[in-house]
């Protein structure tokens, strides 16, 4: 299933914290394990739901619209029309960071914990924890 066309979601679930260490959660709904802690935290919100049920798209094969009617994702979608798959995945959320050498600013993926980070303007070596 290598050949499925993949398209992007255009909702993402907004990012959220552990509540009991306060570090960033992987992105997603539902039952979150921390990677930090290990603390098991259930992240919900309705807005996002809602969005991601009545996403529409236009399939990458015949440019019909198509609704998604679920909340989950990654997605195989089968077009009504030309009755090809294709799969709706799901949106990674991305930030700004600033470089403190040069004030550069740098959109990364963010992921749980410390990372380090090397400006590629100024080479400047700095770590970032979400």
């Amino acid at each position: 299933m290598s050949d499925v066309v993949e398209v992007e979601s255009r909702h993402a679930p907004p990012l959220a914290e552990c509540a009991n260490c306060g570090h960033m959660l992987p992105q997603g709904l539902g039952e979150i394990t921390c990677k930090v802690c290990d603390a098991v935290c259930r992240v919900s919100h309705q807005p996002t739901i809602d969005a991601l049920m009545e996403e529409t798209l236009p399939c990458p094969h015949c440019n019909t619209i198509v609704v998604a009617g679920s909340e989950e994702r990654p997605l195989d979608i089968s077009c009504a029309a030309c009755s090809k798959l294709f799969r709706l995945t799901e949106k990674v959320n991305k930030v700004e960071i600033q470089c403190p050498g040069c004030e550069s600013k740098l959109r990364i993926k963010p992921k749980p914990g410390t990372k380090e980070l090397s400006c590629p303007a100024c080479d400047a070596a700095f770590n970032v924890t979400f």
